[in-house]
């Protein structure tokens, strides 16, 4: 079997690979480069680590261990042949920065000698510059592909972040406002939070394990346009613009093939879904679905194979 061929391009801060084709082959993911990032093998594996974030390992069925060495080659290179293109655009930003200290200055003497200017004719104005728009920006469609944090086998207990507890507030807080969220399941005592978008092949997948999750736990869904972007937003601001009771509906007709009518959109529902964009950025989640627990804590794939190892995480008190 001849090994994949492996293309990666770096635009701004975005890493992008695809297969077998640079331009129109399929996009295997993409990463944010703007926090310190690191690529290793582990276990025949491709991990990348970022910092105050859980190594993701690249899974995918069409890559075999060869191949996975040979992407890190290609990662590698890319990353080289960027840091140069790097260094010299900065080279070449402060030479044009010093010929134009040059040129003022010569300019300067040649200038003949005006007279003063009156400064106590120049009077402040009263006017306040307008607050900066906050709006979201749409960017091109990009398919990624599954992308699951690496773990060890056996289901581990992390130990206590101080940044759990305000995270928690901040999604009960949310949740409980009913603009952001589509309430899943209710009624229970403890919840499960889920940031997904109905376009992530993953969360697609985790559906069906979320409805069963629901029968013992409030299940609340932040939707974002992770991977979807724009065809994202138009599927799920018209959800976030139905009453909170019908909702659910809206939202499973998402994941159904058969077409169904398009609801109405709204602005509070644009707004909603641009928060949740932003509140998935500045938390740091590495992609989607994230889930998180009631109190803080990121929930692993593996704690969600059965009933036992889902209550056990649940019920466990990382400080002790």
């Amino acid at each position: 079997m001849l090994p994949k061929t492996f293309f990666t391009h770096i635009i701004g801060s975005i890493l992008t690979t695809r297969i077998d084709h640079a331009d129109n082959g399929s996009v295997l993911f993409t990463l944010d480069m703007s926090q310190e990032t690191h690529f290793f093998m582990q276990d025949n594996h491709l991990i990348i680590r970022q910092n105050n974030l859980q190594d993701i390992v690249i899974l995918d069925e069409r890559i075999s261990p060869a191949d996975a060495r040979h992407l890190l080659n290609t990662l590698t290179d890319a990353l080289i042949k960027h840091q140069k293109i790097k260094l010299l655009r900065r080279r070449i930003v402060w030479s044009l920065i010093f010929i134009a200290i040059i040129i003022a200055v010569c300019g300067q003497r040649l200038l003949p000698t005006t007279p003063p200017i009156q400064t106590s004719l120049l009077q402040p104005s009263d006017q306040q510059p307008a607050p900066w728009p906050l709006t979201p920006s749409v960017t091109e469609t990009v398919q990624l592909p599954t992308l699951e944090p690496y773990r060890e086998p056996a289901l581990t207990i992390q130990p206590p972040s101080p940044a759990w507890a305000t995270l928690a507030n901040n999604l009960r807080d949310a949740a409980g406002r009913k603009l952001f969220t589509v309430p899943l399941t209710t009624d229970h005592s403890r919840t499960l939070y889920v940031f997904s978008d109905p376009l992530c092949p993953h969360c697609r997948d985790i559906e069906p394990t979320l409805a069963a999750i629901g029968k013992n736990y409030n299940v609340e869904i932040f939707p974002v346009t992770l991977v979807g972007k724009q065809q994202t937003a138009t599927q799920v601001i018209p959800v976030l613009c139905a009453l909170p009771e019908n909702r659910l509906a809206l939202w499973k007709a998402l994941f159904n093939d058969s077409p169904h009518a398009q609801e109405p959109s709204c602005d509070i529902g644009e707004k909603a879904l641009a928060v949740n964009d932003k509140a998935f950025a500045a938390y740091g989640f590495p992609g989607t679905p994230q889930l998180i627990a009631d109190d803080g804590r990121p929930v692993p794939f593996s704690a969600l194979e059965n009933d036992e190892k889902l209550a056990a995480f649940m019920n466990a008190n990382p400080e002790k």
